[in-house]
């Protein structure tokens, strides 16, 4: 596992511009998202009534009764929310093209090759990576039509006590087992598709190092949550301009380790398949 690890950051080195590519995308992609969902929600927060200025409780009443209807009548807002779940689906369906130039970019520096070849990639395997991806999205949507009845009835019984909260805690941590190793095993299969090694070996061979690849997704997972927390804290503790800095550049570290645990991946795998 440290061998793989050790080699992703090697991987990483060769291919810091997708690095930097991808920190400008997620970075104007969070910009405009925020100019787009500011510009839906400032003039809903300004007709909130004003409690400093004697604003009533009824008047609060019909703000969020108003608000209720809109969202099933007002075709603005029914018209500002389908534009939004477009810009979710869109960017769902780019990151399927982003893994696909990246795992081809990793195939070419295994074969000892140089250059750009993400955007090759991209339009190389962008197809059957996204097959991959609606696989992965139906398995982990299959459990919760079984799931989602029992847990919508504790649900509505923790409303009156928190405590029948808790019993939902085994239902969402079997569903987020089930969805790693969904995930996990149909990124080795991916592996095996875009290498051509075949995808059912490539299985098997997630199944035989699914200990120590979990171990390597927890690792830059809690890399990952712990940049959570920092922004957070700076947020708390330094608003203003430390925590608008940080936040501008969270998206690198982010970027870095959500790459670096696929290129780990990948050398864990290749250890496997390309035994030296």
């Amino acid at each position: 596992m440290k061998r793989s690890i050790t080699r992703g950051w090697y991987s990483m080195k060769e291919q810091f511009y997708i690095l930097i590519l991808l920190f400008i995308y997620r970075l104007l992609w969070g910009y405009f998202l925020y100019r787009f969902v500011r510009s839906a929600l400032i003039p809903v927060l300004l007709r909130y009534p004003d409690t400093h200025a004697g604003g009533s409780g009824i008047g609060r009443l019909l703000y969020y009764i108003e608000g209720q209807t809109a969202l099933g009548t007002d075709p603005g807002v029914l018209r500002w929310l389908w534009l939004l779940l477009a810009l979710s689906a869109l960017r769902l369906l780019c990151s399927p093209f982003i893994r696909a130039g990246l795992l081809h970019e990793l195939h070419q520096e295994r074969k000892g090759e140089r250059g750009m070849f993400f955007f090759p990639g991209m339009k190389l395997y962008g197809l059957p990576v996204l097959l991959f991806s609606l696989a992965e999205w139906l398995l982990a949507a299959a459990p919760l039509y079984w799931l989602l009845p029992k847990m919508y009835g504790l649900l509505l019984s923790g409303i009156l006590d928190y405590t029948l909260l808790l019993r939902l805690v085994p239902y969402v941590l079997a569903w987020l087992l089930y969805f790693y190793l969904i995930r996990i095993l149909l990124l080795y299969m991916q592996f095996g598709f875009t290498g051509g090694t075949g995808m059912f070996s490539s299985l098997l061979v997630g199944l035989r190092v699914i200990l120590p690849s979990t171990c390597i997704s927890a690792l830059f997972g809690a890399g990952g949550m712990l940049l959570l927390l920092l922004s957070g804290v700076t947020a708390l503790f330094c608003p203003g301009l430390p925590a608008l800095l940080f936040r501008q550049f969270s998206p690198l570290p982010s970027t870095l380790f959500k790459m670096w645990s696929i290129a780990g991946q990948y050398h864990l795998w290749c250890s496997k398949t390309f035994p030296q």
